[in-house]
């Protein structure tokens, strides 16, 4: 599978909750205003890859917030794994 075209893609593989492949992809695009804009884009992986919505992050936006809620998120499952 190719990427998906935006400039500075930046991309990982994992698995989704059910197992499946995924690839997880950020990087710089253009929205529907003509605006540069942050794209964030999870595609499931396989014979035919799924690609799902993808979400758009500006610099007025709060982007911040979603890294913020990756790192209170990943917290929480250190926590329960008995972390300290």
């Amino acid at each position: 599978m190719h990427g998906r075209g935006w400039r500075k893609e930046r991309w990982l593989e994992t698995s989704d909750t059910s197992g499946r492949p995924v690839r997880i992809t950020t990087g710089l695009t253009v929205d529907a205003r003509g605006e540069d804009v942050v794209g964030l884009a999870i595609t499931a992986l396989g014979p035919v890859s799924v690609v799902g919505p993808t979400a758009v992050l500006t610099l007025d936006s709060g982007s911040d917030v979603v890294g913020d809620l990756l790192r209170a998120s990943l917290a929480d499952l250190f926590k329960q794994q008995g972390g300290a």
